[in-house]
């Protein structure tokens, strides 16, 4: 609900209700989740207790040293996350390429979120293949060419431009479904990385460092997605909207060959024996 249903509603809300309305609710919607989080009982941890401190960060940097599968789903998720978010382009896009405004900044930013949960509802034959490291390979290409596309869709409003709007009404409507599309294919091509990815490093790492993985992990999945906004919005500076998304969806694309032509344990990566 938070990735699918609340961009398309915050978009509807700023364009009917304005920034500040739309801003209150969701400080207001935060501070309620926050009060949540502060009210939850401590969880006491069971076996072994050990304080976190930088010497644990500097044991899982060591230990992705010997672990090229891991090592090499960190950075594929990290290039994708890099050259292949153009969230920063949506209001943009909505203003000067697609039209619809607000409306269609919702409906965009909303997109991948409808794609992964519709490919968590279909996840089922997923499960079924032994090549993790493959399926995960491919998934990011899918993910790169569906980003590809996204900006060739864009360069193709660029050239053969419609008079568009910044109300809904105004909007270029089969390629606001098209772009809509496109991102939806994305967002379901990286779930599929991210449950490859997950369940290697779920499999493969040994107990005493899955903790420490799993932190880098998440510094991986959080900050990826902001280098992205910086590529974005450096190459935005061209005025070339369609530039951006193209060319790293072209990245993608060509760091996923290579790491199967190079990484060949990735490409051999067997979930019976999962190897780091």
């Amino acid at each position: 609900m938070q990735l699918t249903v609340g961009p398309a509603l915050a978009g509807l809300a700023v364009a009917y209700l304005g920034f500040s309305v739309t801003y209150t609710v969701d400080v207001v919607l935060f501070l309620a989740a926050f009060y949540g989080l502060y009210t939850l009982p401590a969880m006491i941890p069971e076996g072994e207790r050990r304080r976190a401190d930088l010497r644990s960060i500097v044991e899982g940097w060591r230990f992705l040293k010997v672990a090229p599968n891991i090592r090499a789903s960190f950075v594929l998720d990290i290039v994708a996350m890099t050259f292949g978010n153009p969230r920063v382009l949506f209001p943009a896009i909505g203003a000067l390429l697609i039209g619809g405004g607000a409306v269609t900044v919702g409906i965009l930013s909303s997109a991948g979120a409808v794609g992964m949960l519709v490919l968590g509802l279909l996840s089922g034959r997923v499960a079924a293949v032994r090549a993790h490291g493959k399926g995960m390979v491919i998934a990011v290409a899918a993910y790169g060419a569906s980003i590809l596309l996204f900006g060739v869709l864009l360069l193709a409003t660029a050239v053969l431009p419609i008079e568009v709007g910044t109300d809904i009404t105004e909007a270029n409507v089969p390629a606001l479904v098209i772009a809509s599309v496109l991102l939806a294919l994305s967002g379901a091509a990286d779930s599929v990385s991210m449950i490859y990815r997950t369940t290697m490093i779920q499999a493969a790492v040994p107990d005493v460092m899955r903790g420490r993985l799993q932190g880098l992990f998440t510094v991986v999945v959080n900050g990826g997605p902001r280098v992205g906004d910086l590529y974005v919005g450096a190459l935005s500076l061209t005025a070339l909207l369609w530039f951006p998304p193209l060319l790293g969806g072209l990245i993608i694309i060509i760091v996923c060959a290579v790491f199967l032509r190079v990484y060949r344990s990735l490409r051999d990566y067997d979930a019976l024996d999962p190897q780091p």
